[in-house]
C-alpha cells in the first residue's frame, strides 16, 4: 500500500467541499487529476469513502473513519515543511574527552545555547578512545580529542592549542626543581587511564626519555589525579586548564623539564561520510572561533 499526501489532500478538499469540481479548484488541479486521486485511494484501501448522491459526494462510515487521521496526517507535514523554512530546532549529540569535556565544552555549550535557546545538546564525556569509537558507531556526531586521530575512517581537525605541566604537590621533593632522568625514573606517577589523550602525550614525551613510566595508580580524569597528587602519592602530567588555579595557590608546585615536548593540539573528529547538518555545522564555526579568541589572547 502507498498512499499519498497528495491523496489524503484531495480526500480531505472533497469531503469539505462536497464536490470533486470544487475541491480540484481549491487545490488548483484538474478535475480529472483530483478524481483519478481519490479513486486511487479508493482503490488502495479497498473500500469506498463517499456516497455518491447526483453530483455531490457525501462520506460515508468509511471516509467518516478516516478524516480526522487523514487532517492529522496533513497537518503533521505541514508542520514538518514549516519548521525546516522556519529552522529545526537543532539537537547535537557531542562526545568530548575528559579536559574538553570539563574545562572548554561547558563555555561552548552554554553559548551555542545561547544563540539558539530551542536546541538541545546532549553532551557524553570519555576518553579520546571512547569518543572515537562512539563517531565511528554513529553514536555521537561530533567529538573533541585531545590526542590526533589516526583512523582514516574520520575527519581529525586541529583545534585549540593546549600545554601539559609536569606538577607535583608543594610538599614533593622534586617541587620547583629541573629533575634528571634518574629521579623521573625512580619516581612514582600517577597516570591517565589508556585510551587517553593525556596518557598518549605524556608517554610520547616521557617515555623515549626514561623508559617505561614507574606508574603506581591509573585514574579515569584530571581531577582524580589531583587528588591522587594531593595527597603526596607521587608526581603526573595533565593538561594545564585543569590544574592552573591549584598552581597559582601554591598547593601543588611545577617540575621543570625543558627537553620533554608538552605541547599538543585538540581535534574535532566526524565520520567522514557525516553530512554535517547546519546545526553542527553552526556549531564547529563557535569552535573555530574559539580557537581565534585563545590565540589571540596568547599572541
Amino acid at each position: 500500500m502507498h498512499i499519498t499526501l497528495r491523496q489524503l489532500e484531495v480526500f480531505v478538499a472533497i469531503a469539505r467541499a462536497g464536490t470533486g469540481t470544487a475541491a480540484a479548484s481549491q487545490l488548483a488541479l484538474s478535475q480529472s487529476a483530483a478524481s483519478s486521486a481519490l479513486s486511487d485511494l479508493e482503490y488502495q484501501l479497498g473500500e469506498p469513502l463517499f456516497n455518491r448522491v447526483g453530483k455531490r459526494l457525501q462520506l460515508n462510515e468509511n471516509g467518516r473513519y478516516l478524516l480526522p487521521k487523514a487532517e492529522a496526517l496533513l497537518e503533521g507535514a505541514s508542520e514538518i515543511e514549516q519548521s525546516f523554512k522556519t529552522g529545526v530546532p537543532v539537537r547535537l549529540r557531542l562526545y568530548a574527552s575528559m579536559t574538553i569535556g570539563n574545562d572548554v565544552l561547558p563555555e561552548l555549550a552554554a553559548q551555542f545555547l545561547r544563540q539558539e535557546p530551542d536546541s538541545r545538546l546532549e553532551i557524553a564525556i570519555g576518553n579520546s578512545q571512547d569518543v572515537v569509537e562512539a563517531i565511528l558507531s554513529f553514536r555521537a556526531d561530533f567529538g573533541l580529542i585531545e590526542a590526533p586521530c589516526h583512523d582514516s575512517r574520520l575527519v581529525a581537525e586541529p583545534w585549540l592549542h593546549d600545554q601539559m605541566q609536569l606538577f607535583c604537590h608543594a610538599s614533593h621533593p622534586l617541587a620547583r626543581t629541573t629533575p634528571d632522568i634518574a629521579q623521573l625514573q625512580q619516581t612514582a606517577w600517577v597516570l591517565r587511564e589508556p585510551g587517553s589523550g593525556s596518557r598518549e602525550v605524556t608517554e610520547a614525551a616521557f617515555a623515549p626519555h626514561l623508559g617505561v613510566l614507574n606508574s603506581v595508580l591509573e585514574l579515569g580524569s584530571a581531577e582524580a589525579i589531583a587528588r591522587a597528587v594531593g595527597t603526596g602519592l607521587g608526581i603526573a602530567c595533565v593538561s594545564n586548564r585543569a590544574i592552573s588555579d591549584k598552581l597559582t595557590d601554591g598547593e601543588f608546585a611545577p617540575i621543570h623539564t625543558p627537553w620533554a615536548q608538552l605541547n599538543r593540539r585538540f581535534y574535532l573528529v566526524y565520520h567522514q561520510e557525516k553530512i554535517l547538518s547546519g546545526g553542527l555545522q553552526r556549531f564547529r564555526e563557535l569552535c573555530r572561533l574559539k580557537l581565534i579568541e585563545e590565540m589571540e589572547q596568547g599572541a
